[in-house]
């Protein structure tokens, strides 16, 4: 079609390896040579590809939109730079009188920051007045309130009554400022607006335009719409959503994600790590075929497709002899031989990976992943499952399983980062010192050690890094200032800030959070009516021994009436001991809601437990034990 370059190329096994082998070293063994042979080789027509027409300056997602309250303010950060970002509700469409209307999320975006003051706009409110059905932004330090969609001052409080006096005075403008005419140019007192959508159930920001300029720009073909993913588009389909935020920098998390090799070793212990295989290539028989597209509006898209069937574990099973025959998950790679599993990037921010009958027909089940570049060494990881699944598991619950999944590997990225990172600084202080801000800064190509015959699309998409991250928005002044506050630190973060699961997720996800305060108050109305059984129990015992004795005398009765309410309340316990016993008191019943109070507070404990840190080291050691299972040791 116009305005798109497609190239297609099939990587397959090079028969020899790219350079001698008299520069490796003496320990290598002798399958080292097939080693070589498997590394995934790029065609001429791959190589000579330019990255110079892709732009950055696209759409970005940042939150759920279901996770942005109602006529509040939030932060978001993209780049590094702070945003304020409100949604409220207005009434469209319907009569006058309010009949046939409906309620429409409006969203704003503006840069997080009071032009007077320069405080976080997040930090202020949204009015209850505005103007054609919409509302304001206020700042509350000051007062100051702006129009969400155009960033204009609509009113400084301290100046109200100057101005009320000066219509007061010449009455004859008292009509013409009635009506709020937006200024032709931005003031100094406006705020930066900046343009935001909500597309298939995501907020997205356009940082380098105003609302108004980007619906301008993509008329005109010179903005890209927010990508979509087809399948939520069509009917049947459902999605659950996640979110997260990692300390690791952005580009790791989608080179993580967009590499199929790591699934049956990282996350060996999980069922879903064995489903990674479908996505990879044994450089034989099922070789990794990669198509690529450049767009008029300075996009870049890359997708992998590969036969649907087990390779490394297929291969373990009849060759290593250790997964046990019956595995249905084995059997299940034969079943499904015919179909093919692509993964999609959608430069620079979304993926998705589905298994489907041929290149462009639908999947019944695949994984959308949206990474916001929250900053350099920082990242936003918004994922969703789409299905046609009769019914929605609670979001919750897959949370509990998800976030125990991104542990599993997270820790071990920081070594990836860590490198990376240092080799960008290194690259850009050359540069400075060189006088060459154009020379390629070639991370990637010399950090990494590409070898697997799956590696044909992460070699890609390291050479895309590595041709554009200078011209992402700060990257330069950030990477340097992450190399100046970390690069020489020696030991690495520990688990408990890295896995932090209530900092990165549960603050973040109103049903997380939901779910926390809900077993908080079972944990507690568990135990008040465990010790409340336990302590009438006592009484009554009590009670009943001193009845079989003398009469049990009230130790609140005494000569002065000041014990007078004492003893009244504890011959009420008593009294209502005795009605208990023979409801609630008899061993049978007692011990059963006593064990219905105890298996309360444990199971909500220990769900309340899954939204902290949890992934120690000695759960690591124990997960990484299972790899044995998918690849057997020799």
């Amino acid at each position: 079609s116009t305005g798109v370059l497609a190239f297609t190329s099939t990587y397959k096994i090079a028969k020899h390896a790219p350079f001698h082998s008299s520069s490796l070293p003496r320990s290598m063994s002798v399958m080292d040579d097939d080693i070589l042979a498997a590394a995934p080789t790029v065609n001429q027509e791959y190589q000579s590809s330019s990255f110079d027409s892709f732009k950055y300056s696209q759409w970005y997602p940042v939150i759920w939109s279901k996770d942005v309250p109602i006529n509040q303010p939030i932060r978001v950060t993209l780049f590094d730079v702070h945003y304020v970002l409100a949604k409220t509700i207005q009434n469209v469409g319907g009569s006058e009188n309010g009949k046939g209307a409906s309620d429409e999320n409006i969203f704003y975006a503006m840069v997080d920051r009071c032009p007077h003051k320069k405080v976080a706009l997040s930090e202020g409110r949204i009015t209850d007045c505005g103007s054609d059905n919409k509302k304001y932004i206020q700042c509350s330090y000051h007062g100051w309130s702006f129009d969400g969609e155009s960033g204009q001052c609509v009113e400084i409080p301290q100046t109200v009554i100057a101005k009320n006096k000066n219509k007061q005075s010449n009455p004859s403008t008292e009509s013409s400022n009635q009506v709020i005419t937006r200024p032709s140019k931005s003031r100094r007192e406006d705020a930066i607006p900046v343009a935001v959508q909500a597309v298939q159930g995501m907020v997205w920001i356009q940082p380098s335009y105003t609302p108004l300029e980007a619906l301008v720009a993509m008329e005109k073909g010179t903005l890209l719409p927010p990508p979509r993913i087809p399948e939520i588009d069509m009917e049947g389909y459902k999605m659950t959503l996640a979110i997260r935020d990692f300390p690791i920098d952005w580009t790791i998390l989608i080179e993580n994600i967009m590499d199929p090799d790591h699934g049956l070793f990282a996350h060996s212990s999980s069922n879903a790590g064995k489903g990674f295989d479908l996505y990879g290539s044994d450089g034989v028989d099922n070789p990794v075929h990669v198509k690529e597209e450049f767009t008029a509006g300075g996009g870049w898209k890359i997708t992998s497709s590969v036969n649907a069937v087990q390779k490394l574990l297929k291969y373990n099973e009849n060759i290593r002899s250790v997964i046990n025959k019956k595995d249905e998950l084995c059997d299940k790679g034969d079943a499904e031989s015919k179909r093919i599993a692509t993964s999609t990037f959608v430069a620079p921010s979304l993926i998705y990976q589905g298994r489907r009958d041929n290149f462009t027909a639908p999947s019944p089940f695949l994984t959308g992943f949206w990474i916001c570049p929250t900053g350099t060494g920082k990242s936003r990881f918004m994922s969703a499952v789409i299905s046609k699944a009769p019914f929605s598991v609670p979001r919750w619950i897959i949370h509990l399983y998800l976030n125990t999944f991104l542990d599993q590997d997270t820790y071990l990225l920081l070594g990836q980062h860590k490198a990376v990172l240092t080799k960008e600084a290194e690259g850009y202080l050359e540069m400075n010192e060189d006088g060459n801000d154009k020379r390629p800064n070639n991370v990637r190509k010399s950090t990494y050690v590409y070898r697997s015959p799956t590696e044909s699309l992460p070699v890609k998409l390291g050479q895309y890094f590595d041709a554009t991250l200078a011209r992402a928005p700060n990257r330069k002044r950030g990477v340097l200032n992450w190399y100046n506050r970390f690069a020489m630190q020696g030991p690495w973060s520990p688990r408990e800030v890295v896995l932090d699961r209530y900092e990165q997720h549960t603050k973040i996800c109103p049903d997380s959070m939901d779910v926390v305060k809900r077993c908080d108050k079972i944990m507690k109305k568990s135990k008040l009516v465990g010790l409340a059984l336990l302590f009438l129990k006592i009484i009554y015992k009590s009670r009943e021994a001193a009845s079989q004795g003398a009469t049990m005398k009230n130790p609140f009765i005494s000569g002065s009436s000041a014990l007078g309410v004492l003893g009244q309340s504890f011959s009420f316990i008593c009294n209502l001991a005795n009605r208990m016993n023979s409801i609630l008191l008899g061993n049978k019943i007692f011990y059963s809601v006593l064990a219905i109070a105890f298996a309360s507070f444990s199971i909500a404990s220990r769900i309340k437990r899954e939204f902290f840190f949890v992934f120690d080291e000695e759960k690591h050691r124990k997960a990484v034990k299972s790899i044995a299972n998918n690849w057997a040791d020799l």
